[in-house]
Order: C-alpha cells, then sequence, then structure tokens
C-alpha cells in the first residue's frame, strides 16, 4: 500500500511539475479541462442564518407601534444583560431595526475564518444606512450555531422623504457586513474515500463520456461514468496523495462539444440575448399590429324641468378597431450572428415583438437554437 502511494504521489508530482508545459500545451488547444467542466462531490459551501437587531440608525427604524416583536427583541437583550424594565413599559424606538442576516461559509472552513453577511430588515425600517448589527448567532439547516456575526452594515441604496414626495435609489433595506461572520464551530469533515466524484456542471453523455476517456488516458482504469452528469474516479486514501491527485486530475484537458446555441428571453421585460453560434435557414416573416382602442365619455342623463324623473349619470362608449400594414421581409440563409442581427433589424420590431417572430421561427424549422424564457 505505501509502495503504491509513493508511486501515486510521484505520479502526481511528475503531471502537476514536470508535464506542466505539456499539460498546458494540450489544454491551449483544447476548450476546457476536467476542473473547468465538473466539481467535486461533497466539496460545497454551508448556508446559515440568523436572527439580530441593528441598531444606531438616524430615525429610520422600525416602528414600535406598528412592529411589536422589535421591542420584544430589544428587551429580551436588555433583560439578558441584567437589565429589568418595569412592568408596562412602552418603548418607541425608532433608531432600531429587527433583521435576518443569511450567509456563507465557505468549503472546509475553522473556526476564525471570516466571511461576508448580507443584512436584510423585516419590519418596516425605511433604511438600513448607519446601523450597527449585534452579535447574532448564525444557525446552519440542522439548527446547530456554527457562526456569530457583527458589524457594521454597508448599505447602497437611499432614500429620501420631503413634501409627500419620496426618492428610493436601490434598496436601502438592504445591507452587507464585509467579513462580519466569524466561524465559531467547525464543520464536519468528510471522512476520505476512495473514490472522488465529478459532478458535471452540465450534464451530457459526450461531456461524461469524453471526460472518462481523458482521465483513463492519464490514469488508467481510474474513471467511470456513473450518468451524464456523475463521474467516479478511484483515488488515494491519503490526505497528502489525495491533494497531489486532485490537483493532477483537474488538469487533464478535456475535448467538451460545443454548447449548443440558445437564445435567452427574458419575459419580464423583454431583453433577448443570443449567442454567437445562431444559424438560421431562409424564411419570410410578416409583421404587424392590431390596436383596439375604447373611448369613454361621461354624461349625465337629466329629466325635464317638470317632469318627476331623476338624474342619472351615464357614459357613452366608443371602441374601435385598426389594423396596422403588415410587412413582410424575407430571411436570408445566415452563417454568423452579425448576419442575423442585421436581418432582424430590418424588421424594425419591438423587443416584445421580437421574441415573437423567435419563436415563430423556432416552430417553423427555421431557427436552429434553444429558446431559454427566464
Amino acid at each position: 500500500m505505501r509502495a503504491t502511494t509513493k508511486r501515486t504521489v510521484l505520479l502526481c508530482l511528475i503531471f502537476c511539475l514536470g508535464a506542466g508545459g505539456w499539460l498546458s500545451g494540450i489544454s491551449a488547444a483544447m476548450a476546457s479541462t476536467v476542473g473547468q467542466l465538473s466539481r467535486i462531490g461533497g466539496d460545497r459551501t454551508n448556508r446559515v442564518i440568523g436572527y439580530g437587531l441593528v441598531v444606531g440608525l438616524p430615525g429610520t427604524g422600525d416602528q414600535a407601534t406598528e412592529v411589536p416583536y422589535t421591542t420584544q427583541t430589544i428587551t429580551n437583550m436588555l433583560r439578558h444583560m441584567g437589565i429589568n424594565l418595569p412592568v408596562n413599559t412602552f418603548m418607541q424606538p425608532n433608531n432600531d431595526s429587527a433583521v435576518m442576516i443569511t450567509g456563507t461559509i465557505p468549503a472546509d472552513a475553522r473556526p476564525g475564518q471570516k466571511f461576508t453577511l448580507t443584512v436584510s430588515a423585516v419590519g418596516n425600517a425605511s433604511s438600513l444606512r448607519g446601523g450597527i448589527l449585534l452579535m447574532t448567532q448564525l444557525h446552519g439547516a440542522n439548527g446547530q450555531v456554527y457562526a456569530q456575526g457583527q458589524g457594521p452594515v454597508l448599505v447602497t441604496g437611499a432614500s429620501a422623504l420631503g413634501g409627500g414626495t419620496s426618492l428610493v435609489v436601490n434598496n436601502p433595506d438592504v445591507g452587507r457586513i464585509v467579513n462580519g461572520g466569524i466561524v465559531e464551530v467547525p464543520l464536519p469533515p468528510s471522512a476520505p474515500q476512495a473514490g472522488i466524484t465529478l459532478l458535471l456542471r452540465k450534464p451530457g453523455y459526450v461531456t461524461a463520456a469524453r471526460m472518462v476517456e481523458a482521465v483513463n488516458q492519464i490514469f488508467p482504469g481510474s474513471a467511470q461514468a456513473q450518468g451524464p452528469g456523475v463521474v467516479e474516479v478511484r483515488a488515494p486514501i491519503g490526505m497528502n496523495a489525495r491533494v497531489g491527485f486532485i490537483s493532477a486530475l483537474q488538469q487533464i484537458p478535456v475535448s467538451a462539444p460545443a454548447p449548443r446555441p440558445t437564445i435567452v428571453i427574458n419575459a419580464q421585460d423583454g431583453t433577448v440575448v443570443m449567442g454567437s453560434n445562431i444559424r438560421i435557414t431562409s424564411c419570410a416573416v410578416a409583421t404587424g399590429s392590431l390596436s383596439v382602442s375604447i373611448q369613454t365619455t361621461p354624461m349625465v342623463s337629466q329629466p325635464n324641468m317638470f317632469g318627476r324623473g331623476v338624474t342619472v349619470a351615464t357614459s357613452n362608449t366608443k371602441v374601435g378597431i385598426k389594423t396596422h400594414k403588415a410587412h413582410l421581409f424575407l430571411l436570408r440563409k445566415s452563417a454568423s450572428l452579425e448576419d442575423v442581427v442585421r436581418a432582424l433589424n430590418t424588421v424594425g420590431a419591438t423587443p416584445a415583438e421580437l421574441a415573437s417572430i423567435l419563436q415563430a421561427m423556432k416552430s417553423a424549422g427555421a431557427l436552429h437554437a434553444r429558446i431559454k424564457v427566464i
């Protein structure tokens, strides 16, 4: 076993150091490496969350009459510090805000390591600018405390109110505390195993097969595909040998397939983004518009002077439908994104109409790309 480990370490050092130029020469010709196409299973970050209190706000905190849990938090904090308020004491602070704190602990973090926190207002505070987060326990998904957070809140948003007019820039109710979280409890270490699981960032049978082939060329018989998104690789158990093996493994070049042509359409604002490998075949596109107008005129129906009728408010509604002239364009077979953009610009359509045209071209078989709506 020791001899095998020594040979593995020596092999790793050869590929990391001695064969670095050979690997870099191949990777320059290839598109990606194992490290770029996959991530190691189990090597993950850990999210934490906590509830805390931001103090020192310049009158922009929660309103005590509308957010009772803020005053309850202050009372509990003072009681924890040995200060007992008289019974039926009514507080109306406006410089405090109840907040939720979220953060991500890096993988393999140790006690004392710092990370960035995101602070978000829970109540009706108008801004967290100028506030300081008091010490807060941060819990993991299992409820255990792994870290604690504290520090001044950095807010990029701003708000102003005066004379019945308000102005808000970005979001003043969300801020960040750079290096405000400190790991207190070490995360459970993962036991060394004889295998390394590679999780493909973009699963695919072609990518998985080529990755297995590339790894087996360097480490014969060590890689085996478990599906389109998982590749298992045998590795030494010793930590030093394992680190060297992973270092060499991630540098192995893989000839990954070209990404599938994709058009992304944002359904919220109509943004359309197209990749560089979009292709179209010859087709004819007719675009036009249909507008419907409804005009309502308020009227009053008044009875005769000596009549016994009642004055009634009524309305006169006119509905009009207008069809605009449609334009027919011929989109010829294109070989570049520039040609596609130039051809679609001739239509002169809005982003929403452009999305409809692209979807119609896809249905007609003239657009050779995948449409993804977000």
